[in-house]
C-alpha cells in the first residue's frame, strides 16, 4: 500500500525534529539555512509553513510564501533522509500548489539548483516547467574604473521604462530578490533606491545608461567585512552594462569587499557583457533554475 501522508502547518515543538533531520542537506560539512529561518516562518501569517507526516512523526517540510499580487513562491522543500523516493516530496507539493490556488494564486515557482535533478523531476512531475537559468560570476574589487552614481528618488522616473526592457521582456518580467524571483515592480525599485541600493552611470547629458541593484541585507545572511558585494539585478544599454559592471568592483573596494558576484539571467547579451567586464563563472556556485506552474 502506498504511505498515507498527513498534512499540517508545522508547530514550535516540532522545531528540534526538523532541525535535526535538515542539519546536513548539503553533506556533513555544510549547514542548511532552515535554523536561521524557522521562527520566522512560524509566525508568517502569509502562506503556509507545511510538515508532512508519517505515522504521526514529521518526515517532511516546506514553505508556502506570498509575494503579493498573485504570486506564490515554494521553498525550503525537504524530506528527511530514510523516507526519500516514496512519494513525500511530490505529495507535499502538490498540496501546497492546490493551497496557493484557494489562495487565489495565479503562479507558484520556486527555485532549485541547475544540478538538482531530483528537485527538478518533483516539479516536472507536479506540472513546473523551467522558465530562467541564474549563472552566478564574480569578478575580483578593482578601483581602477570610476564609481557608479548613487540614484535618487529622483532617478525613479528615469527607471521606469527598464521594467519592459529587452532583458525584462526575456525574463517575463521577473526579477532576482535574493534567494527569491518574482516580478518587478515600480514600488520595488522606489524602496531600493530609498535604501540606498540601486547604482547607475550616465551620459554626458546626464541620461542613466545603465543601472544596478545591490542585494538587501534582509535578504543575504554574508554582509561582513571581506566578503562579496552581491548585484540582484544589473540592465541598460549593452555597451553602458560593461562600464557599470567595471564601475560596481570600484564600488566594492569602497564598500571593503573582496569581490563582486552577480547571479546573471541566461540572456546572452547580460553574459556577453559582464564577460567583457572581466567577471568570471563561479566555480564556487552551481547555476539556478527558477521553475513555473501557471494556476
Amino acid at each position: 500500500m502506498p504511505d498515507k501522508f498527513v498534512m499540517r502547518p508545522v508547530r514550535a515543538e516540532d522545531k528540534s525534529r526538523i532541525l535535526d533531520f535538515t542539519a546536513h542537506t548539503w553533506g556533513e560539512d555544510d549547514g542548511d539555512y532552515i535554523q536561521y529561518v524557522f521562527d520566522d516562518w512560524l509566525i508568517d501569517p502569509r502562506g503556509e509553513f507545511t510538515a508532512i507526516e508519517l505515522n504521526g512523526q514529521v518526515i517532511g517540510i516546506s514553505k508556502l510564501t506570498d509575494q503579493g499580487e498573485s504570486e506564490w513562491w515554494l521553498e525550503g522543500l525537504r524530506i528527511a533522509a530514510p523516507y526519500r523516493q516514496r512519494g513525500a516530496g511530490v505529495a507535499l507539493i502538490r498540496y501546497q500548489v492546490d493551497l496557493a490556488r484557494r489562495l487565489g494564486g495565479q503562479v507558484v515557482r520556486y527555485m532549485t539548483g541547475s544540478e538538482n535533478t531530483g528537485s527538478q523531476r518533483l516539479g516536472a512531475r507536479n506540472g513546473f516547467q523551467h522558465i530562467l537559468t541564474y549563472i552566478s560570476c564574480v569578478a575580483a574589487a578593482n578601483a581602477d574604473a570610476p564609481l557608479p552614481d548613487l540614484l535618487a528618488p529622483a532617478d525613479l522616473p528615469a527607471l521606469k521604462p527598464w521594467l519592459d526592457s529587452p532583458l525584462m521582456r526575456y525574463t517575463h518580467g521577473l526579477c532576482r530578490f535574493g534567494w527569491s524571483v518574482r516580478k518587478l515592480r515600480e514600488s520595488d525599485l522606489a524602496h531600493a533606491i530609498e535604501s540606498a541600493r540601486v547604482y547607475g552611470i550616465r551620459d554626458r547629458s546626464a541620461r542613466i545608461m545603465a543601472w544596478a541593484v545591490l542585494r538587501s541585507p534582509d535578504d543575504d545572511e554574508d554582509e561582513g567585512e571581506g566578503s562579496r558585494l552581491k548585484i540582484d539585478h544589473i540592465d541598460g544599454e549593452s555597451g553602458a552594462i560593461v562600464a557599470l559592471a567595471k564601475s560596481m568592483q570600484a564600488l566594492a573596494v569602497s564598500h571593503h569587499r573582496e569581490t563582486v558576484t552577480h547571479g546573471a539571467v541566461d540572456f546572452g547579451p547580460l553574459q556577453q557583457a559582464m564577460a567583457q567586464a572581466a567577471y568570471q563563472a563561479n566555480p564556487d556556485q552551481h547555476g539556478l533554475w527558477v521553475l513555473e506552474l501557471k494556476l
